[in-house]
């Protein structure tokens, strides 16, 4: 039998919108990750099967476009699906659909694999069957994860950037890897960025590089900084002045 896209339905809640308006980027990620996580265990390749033999998935970096974003009370669908590996990376694709078939969003959310007992990464083939994916289109054809090459991160933060605010990571804020999970790293990136830079405050890309672990404890600093040729918002989390999460927003 062939494979085929996964759907979880999900009920907009009051605390998953901001004040008077949609859904908020923390709740679109939560989403997502939460559809994606229970495909890969129907699939036989979710967290639990991973700790068995010694290996976790963790999010390494991903690229949202976002059409139009539900308010409370609405019924959306989150569709997502494997789209096999490339180079370090599981790809994975991701949409989010309205009760009459409107696509709201999509992603394309890029995955390694941690090997526990030395920390490094396992190259994909070796633990997934590279056969598991599904050939269907991707959700929108500029989904690009990475911000290596956006000249407006270098230099790092503070030179340039704009201190937006500072923050001491708590066990809320940690999943079952033992670290900040990523939805929460969304929520910290946009928040980063002024209202001036947001538009009407509906963010229609998110796209985030996440750079390395931050755990309980830690103390966390978000930066800003508006690129005024494309109207790009980048920020960036740090911790000790090294770059932890770095991201690119735009905002209608």
């Amino acid at each position: 039998m062939s494979l085929q896209p996964f759907e979880t339905n999900y009920a907009v809640r009051g605390y998953d919108c901001n004040y008077g308006g949609p859904l908020k980027p923390l709740a679109l990620a939560n989403f997502f990750q939460e559809s994606a996580g229970d495909h890969a265990t129907r699939l036989g390749l979710g967290m639990e099967t991973l700790l068995a033999i010694g290996h976790t998935w963790m999010l390494s970096r991903i690229d949202i476009e976002i059409e139009d974003l539900p308010r409370e009370g609405d019924i959306v669908t989150v569709r997502t699906w494997p789209a096999g590996n490339r180079r370090v990376f599981a790809i994975r694709y991701l949409e989010m659909l309205a009760a009459d078939g409107r696509r709201l969003a999509g992603a394309l959310y890029d995955y390694i694999i941690i090997d526990l007992s030395v920390r490094k990464i396992v190259r994909p083939e070796h633990v997934v069957d590279g056969t598991i994916k599904i050939d269907r289109p991707a959700p929108y054809d500029d989904l690009a994860p990475g911000l290596q090459d956006v000249a407006g991160f270098s230099p790092p933060p503070p030179e340039g950037w704009d201190q937006a605010y500072s923050m001491d990571v708590g066990h809320r804020h940690i999943d079952n890897n033992g670290h900040v999970n990523n939805a929460h790293f969304v929520d910290w990136l946009c928040d980063a960025v002024p209202p001036a830079g947001r538009g009407t405050g509906v963010p229609s890309r998110i796209k985030v590089d996440f750079v390395s672990e931050v755990v309980a404890g830690d103390s966390v600093t978000a930066w800003s900084k508006g690129d005024a040729g494309s109207g790009d918002q980048l920020s960036a989390l740090t911790r000790d002045g090294a770059v932890m999460a770095r991201a690119l927003t735009r905002w209608r």
